[in-house]
Parts: C-alpha cells; structure tokens; sequence
C-alpha cells in the first residue's frame, strides 16, 4: 500500500498544512515526553504519556506530508500505520510495535490498571525519544518549510 492507495481507499484525505500546525503538534509530542519523564510517575502513566508522544509524532510527518485520517476512521491506528509511508519502510517494525502499545494503552486507559511493566514504559519512552529525533531530521531534510 502507499498513501495515495489510503487516499483513494479513503483512509486518509488531503490536507493544506501551515507551519504553525506542525509546530504546535511538535511541542505536544514534546510536553507528553516531557510529562513521561517527571519523577515519581507510575508505569502506567509513563506509558501513556509515551504513547501519545508516538502517536503525534506520527500525525505530525503525516500532517506535514499533506494527509490527515477522517475522525472515526481508527484514526490511531492509520496514524501509526502511516508512520512506514512518511519516514520510510525501515520504520515498518516500529510501527508493529507501536500499533502493540496503542492496543496497551486501550487497555490501561479503559479496562486496567498496572498493565505494564517499568522497563515496558522505558522503552517506549525510548523509542518516542528517538522517533522525536527522526521525525525532525526528516522535517529539516524533506519539509525545511515546516520547520
């Protein structure tokens, strides 16, 4: 699949995106790993917290590329998904293993509590952390407008 396929699937639609909006979804990303990383946080938190990170990060690439998913149309997980689109096939595996964190999070936020473990939450914390560093090398080499 490509985006366009997701275009014509109607999975996505076509956006006119300013630097103002990349820039205020970049800093959400940023205050949610900000606020993962505050002491004395649960592992459960630390989670979420990282996960929506993730989660707009992606939104931010796919936004910045001029695509947005229709509320209502698992709008996380095609966010996710598109994540091996925007920054590349050798984000594929990252974007598995945050489709597993987004079913995680389901689950923590509407079903249980102490679903993860400290060093599940690290990691994820860790993998936004460096999906951050990649998702603006990528604006500064493919979107320099919208940095």
């Amino acid at each position: 699949m490509t985006l366009q396929q997701w275009l014509e699937d109607s999975w996505i639609r076509q956006i006119t995106t300013s630097k103002q909006e990349v820039a205020n979804l970049t800093r959400v990303a940023e205050r949610e790993i900000a606020d993962a990383i505050l002491h004395g946080m649960s592992a459960d938190n630390v989670f979420v917290h990282a996960y929506n990170a993730v989660r707009t990060l992606c939104q931010v690439a796919l936004h910045a590329a001029g695509f947005a998913v229709p509320k209502g149309m698992d709008q996380h997980l095609r966010v996710i998904e598109s994540l091996k689109f925007t920054l590349g096939d050798q984000w594929a595996d990252e974007a598995v293993y945050y489709d597993h964190c987004r079913r995680t999070r389901h689950k923590l936020m509407y079903d249980n509590t102490d679903v993860v473990q400290r060093k599940d939450a690290e990691n994820l914390l860790a993998s936004a952390q460096k999906l951050q560093s990649a998702i603006n090398q990528w604006l500064s080499d493919k979107h320099p407008d919208m940095t």
